[in-house]
């Protein structure tokens, strides 16, 4: 009696079934949930014209840990609803984040003259507002020491401070997301006085 031939049918279904298998289990292994990173706390200090803030960076992989490059965080004064003006900028050293961590990070800025902020920002019921953002790039640690591709990470969002204590208006942590630089109709534009001179001369000379 002859062999029994195998059958094609059957080991092509299970060559496309491991095939199949091992490309799920690549893309699983691949996949990456991008770090969430949010501002915690924020003090302006006029005496000595200082910015201290803290971040918190979240990873909420499960089986992958975070290098971050430098971490470069951004503040500009809104002087009117759409109007931003730089105000200083700090930068935050690189770190590795392990898998489901939460890193909280400190960090300080000179911003010059910034008891004079009332002058010219925007301002509603007593509050000024800054626009804070972030900008960074991750890789991602997949299985013991392989990096994947180098990402950017990047958010903003604006922020309400109490003029006179100099903190932030929400008490809870406030997300660093894709909130546009535009603040609500609410806010009212203070220019200082020289700005108002200075328009006044000018339509009196166009006038004349």
């Amino acid at each position: 009696m002859a062999p029994a031939r195998p059958d094609c049918c059957a080991c092509c279904l299970a060559t496309l079934f491991s095939l199949g298998f091992s490309a799920l289990f690549l893309w699983l292994s691949l996949r990456t949930q991008p770090p969430q990173c949010s501002l915690q706390s924020l003090s302006l200090l006029t005496q000595n014209d200082t910015i201290v803030f803290q971040l918190s960076l979240k990873n909420d992989n499960k089986d992958k840990g975070v290098k971050y490059g430098a971490v470069l965080v951004t503040f500009a004064l809104f002087l009117d609803n759409t109007t931003t003006r730089p105000l200083t900028n700090a930068t935050l050293l690189p770190f590795y984040q392990g898998r489901e961590k939460t890193a909280r990070k400190w960090g300080s800025a000179v911003a010059p003259h910034l008891a004079r902020l009332n002058r010219t920002a925007a301002v509603k019921n007593g509050n000024v507002f800054l626009r804070v953002e972030f900008a960074t790039r991750v890789k991602y640690k997949v299985w013991l020491a392989f990096y994947i591709k180098r990402h950017r990470l990047a958010g903003g969002a604006n922020v309400e401070v109490n003029a006179s204590s100099g903190e932030k208006v929400e008490p809870k942590e406030i997300r660093l997301g894709d909130v546009p630089p535009r603040l609500g109709s609410g806010a009212a534009v203070v220019r200082s006085w020289y700005v108002a001179v200075v328009g006044v001369l000018v339509t009196g000379f166009f006038l004349t």
